[in-house]
């Protein structure tokens, strides 16, 4: 690889250099990623469905992930398996 990060691109094989460590890179933060965030395959039934995208909405905290996460503090708190915030 000739191009080096922080140079412009100037030639065809600079684009090339610059593909591939851009993809380099790429996979370098998806490994990070999942290093320190577990990812849980989880397929809920109608009912578990029914009531997670009821509980959707746009914004913050409104994703699919922030809602099963405020399901699951809530019942670890219900249970005593975590103190109340």
């Amino acid at each position: 690889m000739t191009w080096q990060p922080g140079t412009p691109v100037t030639t065809v094989q600079d684009h090339a250099d610059w593909e591939a460590w851009r993809k380099e890179r790429k996979r370098e933060a998806q490994r990070w990623r999942r290093a320190r965030n577990p990812r849980i395959d989880y397929y809920p039934d109608a009912e578990a469905v029914a009531l997670i995208y009821g509980m959707t909405r746009p914004g913050l905290g409104g994703d699919l992930s922030s809602v099963i996460n405020r399901i699951v503090r809530s019942w670890a708190i219900e249970r005593g398996v975590i103190p109340p915030e």
